[in-house]
Order: structure tokens, then C-alpha cells, then sequence
């Protein structure tokens, strides 16, 4: 059983120290750019301050989902800060629940434990922390 969440405990949050930069980051670029522009100016802007920074991160990096070895499709995700975090960039009106299944789907896939969906079309910035974690009955 899986459990995300988008409120954690400031002590308990999984990459503290990263997650602080990349809000930091996030946030420097909505301030510079925005909300008017596309997805991929976002990224462009964001990859330019993680290398500044020395972060590590792949882009678009690929993926693919299967069932009992047969093969249902690829996908790519945005972004994913030194094999940790993955960011999914959206400039839409809202985030959606459907934003947040494709998320979860994505950290399943990816065997990862944090996802950012940010949404870059909001004042504030709107950033969605969702966390993938086996919960221990």
C-alpha cells in the first residue's frame, strides 16, 4: 500500500536539505519568468541554476512500464535531481488529481520515493510534494 502526501512533518521530510534548494530554485525562476511561458522555457531556466549550483540532474530521462515482462508503453519524466527527485513540470490553471495519479505512476515505475509537480501558471507558485512510502501495517 502506498501513501502520498502533500503535508510532512518539517523533522520527517525525505531530502530535506535538497528539497530546500530546489524550492529555492523554483522559486528564483517563477520570480524571474512569471507565468507566462511554456513548460520548456521552465526547464531550460531550472537546469541552467542546477548546474550553477552543481546539483547533479537528467532530463527527459525514459522509462517504460510492463506487466509480466510484456511492455505497455513509455513515458519521460521532466526531470530528476540527483537520482532522488523527480520534478514534473505544468503550466496549466490548476493541478489536478489526475497531475498527482501520474506522479505516483511515475515514482512507481522510476522506483523512486519524491516527486515535485510544480505548476508555474500560479501566483504563488504552486508546488505539490508527493511522497511515495510503503506504509508498515
Amino acid at each position: 500500500m502506498l501513501r502520498t502526501t502533500n503535508n510532512t512533518n518539517m523533522a520527517e521530510l525525505l531530502y530535506k536539505d535538497l528539497s530546500f534548494k530546489l524550492n529555492g530554485i523554483l522559486f528564483a525562476v517563477q520570480n524571474e519568468l512569471g507565468t507566462k511561458f511554456q513548460e520548456k522555457h521552465y526547464l531550460r531556466a531550472i537546469l541552467a541554476l542546477l548546474k550553477k549550483e552543481n546539483i547533479p540532474f537528467d532530463t527527459e530521462v525514459p522509462f517504460k512500464v510492463e506487466f509480466n515482462g510484456e511492455p505497455l508503453g513509455s513515458f519521460r519524466a521532466d526531470l530528476i535531481v540527483d537520482k532522488k527527485i523527480l520534478i514534473e513540470l505544468k503550466a496549466t490553471d490548476r493541478l489536478t488529481s489526475d497531475h498527482k495519479q501520474q506522479i505516483i505512476r511515475y515514482l512507481d515505475a522510476l522506483k523512486l520515493d519524491l516527486a515535485l509537480l510544480v505548476n508555474f501558471r500560479n501566483r504563488p507558485l504552486q508546488i505539490w510534494r508527493i511522497v511515495r512510502r510503503a506504509i508498515k501495517n
